[in-house]
């Protein structure tokens, strides 16, 4: 059904079920925890290769996009103590070179794995968590390699310390 690039994702969610979670992630200089609350300022389709990541009001967020080369982004989100509720596309190419794909783990719905190939559009998904998950797994990839400064985390479009990284599942709004 989804042929070798689907067996790679479904390769690393299984490697990745045996990784113990990192601390919550803290700033690009290792201070403070990272707020992930709104859409990375300045975000849109063409920019250079990238991963932007928030929270809305009520579920997350997850975006790519390229400027001009194709680029492979992979990966796998994980929810500690919790489950994926709902998961949607968000501008996913589903035939062709730049055919993309998600998979949840069966019957856990712990593990959401992904694998994108995107050409200057965005490719994403959106998903809301379980009330008892209380942290999200991030392991992201651009063409195999991790690049935390090519992740951009909430409204200030922060950059995770590493790869990977985890944040609070369901974050409280700045007061």
């Amino acid at each position: 059904m989804f042929g070798v690039r689907s067996a790679s994702v479904l390769t690393v969610c299984a490697c990745v079920a045996c990784v113990t979670f990192p601390a919550l992630s803290q700033d690009k200089k290792g201070k403070g925890k990272i707020d992930p609350n709104g859409e990375p300022a300045g975000f849109h389709k063409g920019l250079s290769a990238r991963f932007a990541l928030w929270h809305g009001k009520s579920n997350w967020h997850f975006r790519v996009t390229t400027a001009g080369k194709t680029r492979h982004f992979r990966g796998v989100v994980r929810a500690e103590n919790g489950f994926f509720e709902k998961v949607h596309s968000h501008h996913l190419e589903k035939t062709g070179g730049l055919e993309d794909h998600w998979k949840l783990d069966m019957p856990a719905r712990q593990t959401l794995a992904f694998d994108f190939k995107t050409h200057k559009e965005i490719d994403g998904i959106d998903f809301h968590v379980s009330k008892t998950t209380t942290a999200l797994y991030f392991q992201l990839l651009i063409d195999n390699e991790a690049h935390p400064k090519h992740v951009y985390i909430g409204h200030a479009g922060v950059h995770p310390h590493n790869i990977p990284f985890t944040l609070p599942a369901h974050p409280g709004k700045k007061k």
